[in-house]
């Protein structure tokens, strides 16, 4: 229990005793929460969305108190291995999904969830499948949000200088020649300060319209690898985009670019989905949408990656477990992603919502035409991790320092010394 919690529970019973001294001059109190939850959260751009969601959910159950601690994402997973460990960890714990869940699934530090969250089975695979025990299948996390990729850009930018929404790779070139020359940042872009993983992004962006959307299942079959030329060509195609990132490319951190887009500095941005609600929350005049990365033909048809974000699991070791699996119902719940939906913009784990955000609207159109985002879905399962490998050299690949098709055999090498292929 938050020390919070118990400074308010000594209140109250203070009131309640001066109540009973003054003969009744307070007839009733306010009810107080019996159980108090704790969930920890990496999500710290997202707190107080998420206080909103709880204080819906806390509204109509009075006798639990949810109390949600936010640490940066960062120092997130090694706070979590390390209090999980010492028997220290919360009720509810916001979870990585596919092979980062899994340390915590074998180590016995999580409780399945298939019996005592039954909305589960309201949620699509795509969600699921982050939420799953390797070895056992089973669920381990209620699943939030099933993000997608795309190009953000900024629609008033497009609007002034006479730009529409690519329709080819060459459109999309064009587009980012006319506004280089009109100094604007065509794409805000950069990797440094440990934010490879946008970059990663980036390729995710591309990478379906070059590949293909049949690709994900060649590679977990082993009838492809890492150094096929149509993974070697997305890797190439966002190296040759470099002109038209932000200047001085390999010193731009994540939290930079962003800034760069959300300011008005750029005109567009590698993203997923959940930037959609940090956007408008840190410039809600900023008037933006998103559009699939273009192919070279105009009639492919576009495809983007999509993935499970990850998911809210109960502690094995929790004390609070009947409460903590309340509020894990309720997560899996319509109504939650209703909430989810409305507060953050990004798609939520259920289709069953009403779409009231035209950018979440255009990404919702999109996600119906989606693959594996590949690096995570398929390869992140063991180390070493496609995504380690990526991310260590794809800033020397785009400064022109590494081939791409040395970032392919080295990213298959690293990944062969565990990846066993679905027969």
């Amino acid at each position: 229990m938050s020390m919070l919690s118990i400074h308010r529970r000594a209140a109250l019973s203070l009131i309640g005793g001066l109540a009973a001294a003054c003969a009744g001059v307070f007839t009733t109190l306010p009810a107080r929460a019996d159980s108090t939850v704790t969930l920890w959260s990496w999500r710290t751009e997202d707190e107080a969305a998420m206080r909103r969601i709880f204080d819906v959910f806390e509204k109509n159950n009075p006798s639990i108190e949810v109390d949600i601690q936010f640490t940066p994402d960062a120092d997130y997973q090694n706070r979590l291995s390390t209090a999980l460990r010492g028997g220290r960890g919360p009720d509810i714990a916001q979870l990585k999904a596919y092979g980062e869940l899994q340390p915590f699934v074998e180590g016995g530090y999580l409780d399945a969830l298939d019996d005592s969250v039954a909305e589960l089975k309201n949620m699509p695979d795509a969600a699921l499948g982050g939420a799953r025990g390797r070895a056992d299948g089973k669920l381990y996390g209620v699943p939030y949000s099933v993000p997608m990729m795309g190009v953000f850009y900024n629609e008033d930018i497009f609007a002034a200088q006479g730009i529409e929404i690519p329709k080819t790779y060459k459109d999309f070139v064009a587009a980012c020649e006319k506004l280089k020359a009109a100094g604007i940042t065509p794409i805000a872009n950069g990797g440094a300060n440990g934010s490879a993983w946008e970059l990663e992004i980036g390729v995710g962006v591309i990478g379906p319209t070059i590949y293909g959307p049949g690709f994900y299942d060649e590679m977990m079959s082993g009838k492809a690898t890492f150094e096929d030329p149509r993974y070697v060509a997305a890797l190439k195609r966002f190296a040759e985009l470099k002109p038209y990132y932000s200047d001085g490319f390999a010193g731009i951190d994540y939290t930079t670019a962003t800034q760069q887009f959300i300011g008005g500095k750029a005109a567009m941005f590698f993203g997923g989905s959940f930037e959609n609600g940090s956007f408008k929350s840190q410039n809600p005049k900023l008037k933006f949408s998103i559009f699939p990365f273009p192919a070279d033909d105009a009639s492919t048809k576009l495809y983007t990656s999509a993935f499970s974000d990850g998911s809210y699991g109960l502690v094995s070791e929790s004390q609070n477990k009947e409460a903590a699996t309340r509020v894990l119902n309720f997560m899996a719940s319509a109504e939650f992603a209703q909430l989810f939906a409305d507060e953050l913009g990004w798609p939520p784990a259920r289709t069953d919502v009403t779409v009231k955000d035209p950018v979440l609207a255009k990404m919702m159109e999109m996600s119906k035409n989606s693959t594996p985002y590949l690096t995570l879905v398929g390869f992140r399962w063991q180390t070493p991790t496609a995504s380690s490998v990526m991310q260590s050299e794809i800033i020397d690949m785009v400064e022109g320092n590494v081939a791409p098709e040395k970032l392919a055999a080295d990213m298959q090498a690293a990944v062969a010394t565990w990846f066993k292929p679905k027969q």
